[in-house]
């Protein structure tokens, strides 16, 4: 097999190729037991000045829904507090998702 050359002059044959891929597979575990844990990690938002309160788990899972009662006679206004709310609960998740992976791929990555 050629040795491959890294940008740091290190060889990636032999050893360092087996040390490479077990480093891949630790990496791949952990993300997996982190993508696992999500399911612990709740969020919530509130929009229309908490006239809808939508609790859901970071790994996507809506949980509950919570409207004032006000709102069920404005069809279109409640439509609209519920896309708001949903899209913002979609963007905080993506959010806490992409600090927890990018505190483990830090973690692994040597540069």
């Amino acid at each position: 097999m050629k040795k491959l050359k890294s940008f740091g002059g290190k060889n990636l044959g032999g050893k360092s190729m087996n040390q490479l891929q077990k480093l891949q597979e630790e990496m791949q575990k952990k993300l997996q037991e982190v993508e696992e844990g999500f399911s612990n990690v709740e969020v919530d938002v509130s929009v229309g000045g908490g006239a809808i309160k939508i609790f859901a788990t970071a790994d996507r899972k809506v949980k509950d829904i919570e409207i004032d009662e006000d709102l069920l006679e404005d069809t279109e206004t409640l439509n609209d507090l519920l896309i708001a709310g949903i899209n913002e609960l979609m963007e905080k998740i993506e959010k806490i998702r992409e600090e927890e992976m990018a505190k483990i791929t830090q973690n692994f990555l040597p540069f």
